[in-house]
């Protein structure tokens, strides 16, 4: 009796743990009909989560290897190109923004992808969802973040290569105004961090 409540105890722990696998779609040739691609070729997961690549159709492979993106927080690859009918699976243990291509000649013209890594939301669930606010949608100059009564300690304004560019100290009141007008026209994340060290991330366009 007491292995089989050990035995309920551990598997209730592991399915807490477990991860969502996330599936991506290879596939296309330079010939055509199809070019190359990566199908989502953008995908968001949370650390530990798995990315699923399968190869459909052509001669292809994932490369992310720091060699040719020194800003992945970590490099990964499935090895060479290859027409075989192939899947190669990643866990992502630390979060930031991972760029990758195909390695077959000319491939990356057409054939590059992205995984954004959030932390993991430690907002308790009964947090209602519309409890932060950007605005307007797209950001011109500025940026409205409406936080309601949550105790946010700073913004951080990240870009597509997992970098901080920017980071603000939050305001004493419900809003705060965020002075975006020196970054490109583009997608970023918005990581806003509670005390004590609590981090919801919010994605918003730049025009």
């Amino acid at each position: 009796m007491r292995s089989l409540f050990l035995f309920a105890v551990s598997t209730i722990a592991f399915a807490a743990l477990a991860q969502t696998e996330h599936f991506v779609e290879v596939g296309g040739s330079t010939l055509g009909p199809l070019l190359p691609y990566y199908s989502p070729n953008i995908v968001t997961i949370e650390v530990g989560d798995m990315v699923t690549w399968t190869n459909e159709s052509g001669t292809h492979n994932v490369d992310g290897r720091l060699d040719f993106y020194p800003a992945n927080p970590e490099g990964f690859t499935n090895g060479d190109p290859s027409n075989d009918d192939w899947t190669y699976s990643y866990t992502f243990t630390i979060p930031g923004v991972y760029n990758y291509m195909c390695g077959s000649e000319g491939h990356s013209a057409t054939q590059t992808g992205r995984v954004f890594v959030l932390e993991p939301n430690s907002v308790p669930e009964n947090r209602p969802a519309a409890a932060i606010v950007l605005s307007p949608v797209p950001a011109k100059d500025h940026l409205l973040v409406e936080t309601g009564d949550l105790q946010v300690a700073r913004f951080d304004v990240i870009g597509s290569d997992g970098r901080t560019l920017l980071t603000f100290q939050a305001g004493t009141g419900k809003q705060t105004r965020l002075d975006v007008g020196t970054l490109a026209a583009g997608t970023y994340l918005l990581r806003i961090t509670e005390a004590p060290e609590r981090t919801t991330v919010r994605r918003f366009s730049k025009q």
